[in-house]
């Protein structure tokens, strides 16, 4: 079957239809699909008759060609790994005791399309890039759908590359003096006010995982386009750059859950950044990989009838490939 290629807003997001698994190992297909994820602002999904019974190689296999892939950081969710490889299982599946055996957050489902934007009364969608905590934030990530929930559970996608170019220099110029103020202790403690049981890091990892700092304007190192950047639920605080931080309000962050009124400033931007014009909405059937690159990409998680309906999804995480894991 020759494959179909759909484009998905313009010049962000395409899908390829047709394809099948030993399409995946073909370096004529990873070329073109690197090439396409470059060319629609990072973010391209795969669908085929056959994807559903991808072995976790095959996906690890396919993966590497967009990226490294983190084999390291998996803190406090090392249960919810795939057969011991660094592939996360997200969803509500449990193992054959009965235990739960993947990362879950309980989210509320879309009531329509207008839910797709950004409300900042209820803060939902949870509207972010991956990771920003980490001393080097992974490029991007691949999702693999093995179970998917008869209606519900889309993923959310917005081009800040777009956004970023809508924005009137007055505003652009404000953004690009500002850096955001990532912590990992905060993200999981913000998601365990409302997804109880979520894990949390201790003293230990919490040492282990300083904040990091990030532009809110990111320069993609291979197109070369600037993206707006920096927003995930570990962002406490936004600053200017170079702007020291008290120990005291690290505590109250990270502990509390609660971020600082500067965050703000991106969540302003974000019924903006989060319009139809720059967002698409990828409704997941059985076998679909899609891969996005966070350095110009946001994307949210919706919810669905988890008491009565089983999502597992597989993930992978890209770093640099020029680097090792960090």
């Amino acid at each position: 079957m020759p494959h179909k290629i759909s484009y998905l807003n313009g010049d962000f997001g395409a899908m390829i239809d047709g394809v099948r698994r030993e399409d995946l190992a073909s370096s004529d297909f990873k070329q073109q699909a690197l090439k396409l994820w470059t060319d629609q602002g990072g973010l391209i999904g795969l669908r085929g008759d056959d994807l559903a019974h991808l072995t976790p190689n095959q996906l690890m296999d396919w993966s590497a060609c967009f990226g490294l892939i983190d084999y390291e950081n998996f803190v406090a969710r090392e249960d919810k790994k795939v057969q011991g490889l660094p592939i996360l299982r997200i969803g509500n599946t449990r193992d054959k005791n009965g235990n739960k055996n993947s990362n879950f957050a309980k989210v509320p489902p879309l009531r329509n399309d207008a839910d797709i934007r950004y409300n900042p009364e209820t803060r939902r969608p949870v509207w972010h890039t991956d990771s920003t905590y980490r001393q080097k934030p992974p490029i991007g990530s691949v999702f693999h759908c093995r179970q998917a929930p008869p209606s519900g559970g889309e993923t959310l996608f917005s081009d800040t590359r777009g956004s970023l170019k809508k924005l009137n220099n007055e505003q652009r110029k404000q953004l690009e003096n500002l850096e955001a103020v990532c912590s990992l202790a905060h993200h999981d403690k913000k998601i365990s006010l409302y997804s109880p049981g979520y894990p949390t890091l201790n003293k230990e990892q919490r040492a282990k995982n300083p904040p990091n700092r990030v532009p809110l304007v990111l320069v993609h190192p291979v197109s070369g386009e600037p993206a707006i950047y920096g927003l995930n639920s570990s962002t406490c605080a936004i600053v200017p750059k170079g702007q020291t931080i008290s120990a005291l309000d690290l505590d109250y962050w990270d502990l509390e859950g609660k971020e600082d009124d500067s965050v703000k400033i991106l969540r302003d931007l974000l019924p903006f950044m989060t319009s139809p014009e720059f967002t698409i909405k990828w409704t997941w059937q059985e076998g679909d990989i899609v891969v996005w690159d966070n350095r110009c990409t946001m994307h949210a998680a919706t919810g669905f009838d988890d008491g009565n309906h089983v999502r597992e999804m597989w993930r992978l995480t890209l770093l640099d490939s020029d680097r090792e894991a960090a």
